[in-house]
């Protein structure tokens, strides 16, 4: 009995010492790394803020829409590498669109896709905004370029070859890129939007004896192609 333990602890030694031998002759390597796709920086000319300032109350028509103006904010890009790239606006305040307040805005045929919600106060919707940009001029790398939009995520294109401006979604299925009649790769791109917002009827307003604020939010994001 005594010797068969001994053998066995022997041949568990010389086991382990076997394995142990081994063990030192050989080490892995890995290859690793990351193949990085080009990326861009958006930026917004004044922090991102369009403010249409004070406006009297007594000055809203009760019974029509009423247009406060246009102002611009300049959307700029700046890209690692030319990159082939697109942009597109979501609301922030999503529902408190005014129904055909977006049409009203610029003149053009816009439907209510196009209408950004300016908030709304007391369970009251403020008022709507549209986010448009000229369809033929923008900058990309420093040079004017034409632009193309597309509703389907970049399958296909609406070159800018006859129309004069681009209104974002404000559900953020319409995308525009830079280049025509396809999108191009660019370093920099500078591409300015015209905002127009417009106010809705006194009538349907919370009580004008009260500050009622603009508060608009959209958010863009870039749409790597």
């Amino acid at each position: 009995m005594k010797l068969v333990s001994k053998q066995t602890l022997l041949a568990a030694v010389l086991a382990a010492a076997s394995v142990g031998a081994f063990a030192a002759d050989s080490v892995d390597l890995k290859i690793i790394g990351t193949i990085v796709p080009p990326s861009c920086t958006p930026t917004l000319s004044g922090g991102g803020v369009v403010d249409f300032g004070n406006i009297p109350a007594a000055s809203l028509s009760q019974t029509s829409l009423n247009k406060l103006g246009t102002k611009t904010v300049t959307l700029n890009l700046a890209c690692d590498e030319p990159t082939v790239v697109a942009v597109k606006a979501v609301d922030g305040r999503t529902g408190s669109a005014v129904a055909g307040a977006a049409q009203y805005s610029d003149g053009y045929t816009f439907s209510d896709a196009m209408g950004f919600g300016l908030g709304m106060v007391g369970g009251k919707k403020v008022g709507t905004y549209t986010l448009t940009s000229s369809a033929t001029v923008g900058y990309a790398d420093g040079k004017s370029t034409p632009h193309a939009s597309s509703n389907d995520g970049g399958s296909t294109w609406d070159a800018s070859s006859g129309v004069t401006h681009y209104a974002m979604k404000a559900d953020g299925s319409r995308i525009q890129a830079w280049g025509s009649p396809t999108p191009g790769a660019y370093k920099s791109i500078s591409q300015m939007f015209n905002v127009t917002a417009v106010v809705d009827k006194a009538a349907n307003l919370p009580a004008l004896n009260q500050v009622v604020p603009l508060d608009g939010l959209a958010t863009f994001s870039l749409v790597y192609l």
